[in-house]
């Protein structure tokens, strides 16, 4: 079988859409997108199961206009990778309610590892947020986005995401009615953030692959989602410790 090129799922998720953590699925991908959203399912996996829900409080935590100042810009950006306007959002000076933990099913959670609202996975609701898109016409693509989380909900969002990733290990991606065999290798980042996580998705039937990174730097998650049509997107990992350096000075 030839190699297909890999193509993510751009997500879009609004202040008022993250409230229902099924709109930022691959179901609800941004319809002007050119990459198409795949129907993926686990083998063997097990559902996430979230913590009790934090207090209300958001003091002490950056807005979504500060969180959006902090993102990488275009200049950080490999050559002709251009911003996509549509995949820019953050909640501005408000806060989205609080809402108690919502476990995402096994076979959604892996399915939402090939978009870039992966962090949804964890199945936690954040208290404000800002992310973009940058691209190149190869559908080569960096996503970024900051998270800041009431009460210990960071925390809880890093060990979800890495259970998430250890039980979608291997897992079924649909694209154009073809399946294919999907694997996640999982390894740590230490000294980046107070912790911090990589995970790479390859398929021996694709050319390319994505490098998810998570980090929590205190009540601030930095997720990245970058994605290549020739390599396996791991240049992601350098643009995400800058990140995480200016996710640093929000504190």
């Amino acid at each position: 079988m030839s190699q297909q090129l890999r193509r993510a799922t751009l997500i879009a998720c609004s202040a008022t859409a993250v409230l229902g953590l099924a709109a930022c699925g691959p179901d609800n991908a941004n319809p002007s997108a050119t990459a198409a959203a795949p129907a993926a399912s686990a083998r063997a996996a097990s559902s996430t199961a979230p913590a009790p829900g934090p207090a209300a409080s958001t003091a002490g935590l950056p807005d979504g206009n500060k969180l959006n100042a902090l993102l990488l810009p275009a200049t950080a950006m490999p050559p002709k990778f251009k911003l996509d306007p549509s995949g820019s959002q953050s909640t501005g000076d408000g806060a989205i309610p609080p809402a108690s933990p919502s476990a995402v099913p096994a076979d959604k959670a892996c399915d939402m590892l090939n978009g870039t609202g992966w962090v949804n996975s964890a199945g936690i609701i954040a208290a404000s947020f800002a992310k973009n898109n940058y691209a190149d016409e190869a559908q080569n693509m960096f996503a970024q986005e900051l998270d800041a989380y009431r009460g210990d909900d960071a925390q809880t969002v890093m060990a979800n995401l890495k259970k998430t990733l250890t039980a979608c290990h291997t897992f079924t991606v649909t694209q154009d009615g073809q399946n294919y065999s999907a694997t996640v290798t999982l390894q740590s980042l230490p000294g980046v953030g107070d912790e911090a996580l990589q995970a790479v998705i390859t398929s021996p039937e694709w050319t390319g692959g994505s490098t998810l990174v998570a980090a929590r730097v205190g009540k601030v998650v930095v997720a990245t989602y970058d994605n290549e049509q020739s390599k396996t997107g791991t240049a992601g990992v350098a643009l995400t410790k800058t990140l995480v350096k200016n996710a640093a000075s929000a504190h």
